[in-house]
């Protein structure tokens, strides 16, 4: 065969590959399109007269397969076919478990070309690859008639693309989404593999959000030169393809970061990129969806300037202008995340300061809320909404308004000067634009100044600056209601401050001061006739605020709210998240034991805020630490202790300063820790989570349970002097929430108490006890019988404490998942020995049976000194 007819059989070998790979329904009209020389369209002629004979074998194309046996495997139901492959649902046994599986088979036509060759290295590649994101290979075979199957984890996903649009992601959620299909593509292009065929169709998303890179069927190891002579029109998608491809390029990982700059330019603007020179060099992407009616105009603005520079510099036409890898790709669509310079973007004096504003929207969101508003948009907003509500005098004061804040914008840049010394640090900025609304705008524009003291407040209490977010919210609030007649938009401004106050006084304890602010909110709201987002926001600040003193009343508020949510635009906002975390509160304190429905509750926040924030995010940290209670308190301890862990590092990574979100992490760690007797471990991080809370001020009930626990295990771990101090930040929280004498109150008193006891100090302990004696009708908790029972037995009045020991341990029965139960139980033991009663010491063992060996008890059940039976477990 001479070198020209070996060309044309390898070109029409290529172009059967394309026909193959086609969808059926597509395979006439793109057969009818293509312009091939006559020696090249009669081979191909043959190859496809050849494929459409029918087959007595095991062809995937001569019709159903269900029940056929492959290897081990059974085929089921048909999940889909292409042209060069059919995958089929099928099932073996493993051990006493049966494993499903995706059963990928070649088709009999195939193998005539390079199909049994692609199929080959499909399972070589995917042999060599294991990540998260890339579906692994189970088994691999060929049957005894020479058809090649590959068996993979059966994915249960969607499209990313179908996925994308179905779920509304805004540009945020689709790019945190992609950049999972940029680690799978990166760590394949770290072993040497190249997938060359990135596009919608094989990239799938499990339900949970994950993703899975599938169809390595025509990727190829770097280095490889085979089938280039057929890369013209070999196998791939020319809407994904890069320019090179089509021309008979070597294959290389610019390849495939092409691929993926048209992937994620697809996710973002529902097209394909144009391969042509001339289009992608002029085209940026948000042009595309910049008309209003665009399927995909929510991304109008997120894509301008940065992200379209971004998209452009992957779809470079030459390669060594990409990205030159797909890990820089995605670390500068990370950099776009958190605010920074992109690399694709070429530095502009006032590129970096401007980027700086951004970067800290990780942490301080509120803070570049402040900074872009005043810069971007305060002037048109200003002076629309003048025109808008106000005759021509007021709009001219608006439009002075609006200067005014530029040059207050100006200033601050000036003061914060990042090149005398450094770049300012967010709360510099913050810091210096509260000092210049107080003390250069107050004088000449107080409205002007209210909105920026109400931005300034805003930052500082998403940093857990709460003494200087209070001053900025409440001087915010002091000068629009000075100002009389200010008008609806500051009327709403002011019911936005007072749900800020509401928030901040919540954290800080003030519950009558939250409630205050909170019914202000909802009254103002209801006045105005605010948009249904504000008055739900108003309902969630006031049932936060009352979830503590009245839990069923914040219970009703949040599920109106939801009521309201449900079908709505709104489904699957933050709003909707808030309004969950709400109930699930709510829920805590109303009815503890209704394990079901929080559980249920804590599922969907970890979906939504996985969806909205990703998993990587303060947000989702915040929830995940949340959840570990739940899950902690209902006997879920793998699945708490996971979501505990998690939050953890999640907060230890993003967060440099004391925050709120960390200090919840620690806290709720250690008290699984607790749970489990690993006090030591739980010691390390309640110091974390106390010197997070000394910090920040903190002093809701949350952070007076984690002072608690914290002094529970300094007790345990014998360091009864430092626990009582750690109480006494309990004991203040109590004190401000007006609870001395009930639930946590009542807890806390009696762990001070028992502490009490384990320093030797028992008329110190009685007085306790007595300062905080329950009312009438109350049923205190069990931290304080137990002190009680201590009190009675170690003062000699056994037949009380005998009575009292008796009820907690019907009560509290032994069981392995809690600790809570040993200590009625090594008191009792205590008071047996003490008595000399070996019968009832007999039926104490006979009760705990196996529970025995159990530490500590099992100390005390060996032990002959008290100290041994007092120990806290």
């Amino acid at each position: 065969m001479d070198a020209e007819t070996l060309a044309h059989w390898r070109a029409a070998d290529a172009a059967f590959d394309q026909w193959l790979d086609l969808p059926e329904g597509e395979r006439d009209n793109w057969l009818a399109a293509q312009v091939l020389p006559a020696p090249v369209r009669r081979r191909l002629e043959q190859l496809l007269a050849a494929h459409r004979q029918p087959r007595a074998s095991l062809d995937p194309g001569g019709g159903d397969l269900s029940g056929c046996r492959l290897g081990g495997w059974t085929l089921e139901t048909e999940l889909g076919r292409g042209g060069m492959a059919v995958v089929y649902r099928g099932w073996r046994e493993q051990g006493m478990a049966r494993q499903q599986a995706a059963i990928k088979i070649l088709t009999l036509g195939a193998l005539g070309i390079a199909g049994r060759d692609r199929f080959q290295r499909e399972a070589a590649i995917l042999a060599r690859l294991n990540h998260p994101n890339i579906t692994p290979l189970l088994d691999s075979g060929v049957a005894d008639d020479g058809t090649c199957w590959l068996a993979m984890p059966l994915v249960e996903g969607e499209r990313i693309d179908h996925w994308c649009e179905s779920h509304a992601l805004d540009t945020r959620a689709i790019v945190r989404l992609y950049l999972q299909v940029c680690d799978a593509a990166a760590y394949a292009h770290r072993n040497l593999v190249i997938h060359r065929d990135l596009k919608p169709s094989n990239v799938l998303i499990e339900a949970a959000g994950h993703v899975r890179l599938l169809d390595f069927g025509i990727g190829q190891f770097t280095g490889s030169t085979e089938e280039r002579t057929q890369t013209m029109l070999r196998a791939m998608t020319p809407g994904y393809a890069a320019p090179e491809q089509l021309h008979g390029a070597l294959p290389s990982t610019a390849i495939d970061v092409y691929g993926l700059g048209a992937l994620l330019h697809r996710l973002l603007t529902g097209r394909t990129p144009q391969t042509t020179a001339e289009s992608s060099r002029s085209t940026r992407p948000s042009l595309l969806v910049r008309a209003d009616g665009d399927a995909c105009h929510r991304h109008y603005v997120p894509l301008k300037n940065d992200l379209d520079r971004v998209l452009l510099k992957a779809l470079s036409e030459a390669p060594e202008q990409r990205y030159h890898s797909a890990e820089a790709l995605a670390d500068d669509l990370r950099r776009w995340l958190a605010g920074l310079p992109v690399l694709a973007q070429k530095p502009r004096p006032g590129y970096r300061l401007r980027k700086f504003v951004g970067r800290h929207k990780v942490g301080v969101a509120a803070a570049c809320l402040l900074l872009l508003t005043l810069a971007g948009g305060v002037a048109t907003t200003l002076w629309q909404a003048g025109i808008a509500r106000e005759e021509a005098a007021n709009a001219r004061t608006q439009a002075q308004r609006a200067t005014l804040v530029r040059d207050f914008l100006q200033h601050v840049f000036e003061s914060t000067n990042p090149d005398a010394g450094g770049i300012p640090s967010a709360l510099d900025l913050l810091d210096e634009g509260a000092s210049q609304a107080r003390e250069n705008i107050v004088a000449s524009d107080p409205l002007a100044a209210a909105d920026i003291l109400h931005l300034t407040g805003v930052s500082r209490l998403r940093l857990n600056r709460l003494d200087d977010a209070a001053r900025d919210l409440e001087q915010a609030l002091e000068l629009i209601a000075a100002a009389g007649g200010a008008g609806q938009t500051h009327a709403r401004q002011a019911a936005a401050i007072h749900k800020e106050l509401a928030r901040l006084h919540r954290v800080r304890g003030n519950t009558a001061e939250a409630i205050r602010h909170a019914r202000a909110a909802l009254a103002l709201d209801h006045q105005l006739g605010t948009p249904v987002a504000d008055h739900l926001r108003a309902m969630n600040a006031l049932g936060m605020a009352l979830a503590t003193t009245a839990p069923t009343e914040a219970e009703a508020l949040h599920r109106q709210a939801l009521a309201r949510i449900a079908g709505s635009t709104l489904e699957n906002s933050r709003l909707h998240l808030d309004t969950l975390n709400g109930l699930a509160v709510s829920i805590a304190f109303a009815r503890p034991a209704d394990f079901a429905e929080r559980i249920q509750l804590q599922e969907t926040r970890l979906r939504m805020v996985r969806a909205l924030d990703g998993e990587q995010s303060g947000s989702y940290a915040y929830t995940a630490a949340d959840a570990s209670t739940t899950m902690r308190k209902a006997g879920r301890l793998e699945r708490a202790e996971a979501l505990a862990r998690q939050a953890v590092e999640i907060t230890d990574r993003i967060y440099t300063r004391p925050h709120l979100h960390a200090s919840l992490a620690h806290c709720n760690l250690a008290a699984y820790l607790m749970q489990r007797g690993r006090h030591a471990e739980a010691l390390e991080h309640y110091e974390t989570s106390s010197a997070i809370d000394d910090r920040i001020k903190r002093m809701d009930l949350h952070a007076e349970s984690c002072y608690r626990g914290h002094a529970y295990v300094l007790t345990a771990l014998n360091q009864s002097a430092r626990a009582t101090e750690v109480l006494g930040r309990s004991s203040a929280i109590i004190g401000k929430h007006g609870l001395t004498h009930q639930g946590a109150g009542l807890a806390a008193c009696g762990l001070a108490a028992s502490i009490q006891w384990h320093r030797g100090k028992a008329e110190a302990a009685t007085q306790t006890l007595a300062g905080c004696a329950p009312p009438a009708g109350v049923e205190p908790p069990l931290t304080y019988r137990l002190a009680q029972a201590e009190r009675h037995l170690l003062g000699g009045n056994r037949a009380e404490a005998s009575q009292l020991l008796a009820g907690l341990r019907s009560e509290l029965p032994p069981v392995s998942l809690a600790r809570d139960w040993q200590r009625p139980w090594m008191l009792s033991l205590l008071l047996a020995r003490d008595t000399g009663d070996a019968a009832a010491t007999t039926e104490l063992l006979a009760g705990l049976g196996d529970f025995a060996s159990v530490t500590p008890l099992a100390h005390c059940v060996a032990a002959t000194s008290q100290a041994r039976c007092t120990a806290l477990p």
